[in-house]
């Protein structure tokens, strides 16, 4: 069965500002094209298989089922429900951020 794919409001914003300095900083926009196009086949790639790529390795975002998945410099991070048959795009941030302590900080202000 084939699983929905929600983004989040925040992976919505990492997508929209890593397209825009890729495009208006860099000036690259055939470069923040094929990197959309990526993220897209991996979704769609999600759809079908979503437990594909594992969870993370740190032990609080683990209890959280946060997986990682490589997309070029960037990783997409995302949650998995397999009662509702959806995918949850949670954020997409470059790789070399401390994204541990970007997610981190993200869930634990929502509670």
């Amino acid at each position: 069965m084939k699983y929905e794919i929600l983004i989040t409001r925040s992976a919505e914003n990492d997508l929209v500002s890593t397209s825009d300095y890729i495009k208006h900083i860099i000036l690259n926009p055939k470069a923040a094209d094929e990197l959309l196009n990526a993220v897209e086949m991996l979704m769609e790639s999600l759809s079908q298989l979503p437990g594909r790529y594992p969870v993370v390795d740190d032990p609080v975002l683990k209890m959280l089922g946060i997986r990682i998945a490589p997309v070029k410099n960037y990783i997409l991070f995302y949650t998995v429900n397999n009662e509702r048959h959806q995918v949850i795009i949670v954020r997409f941030l470059f790789g070399k951020r401390n994204w541990k302590s970007v997610l981190r900080n993200d869930f634990m202000s929502n509670e």
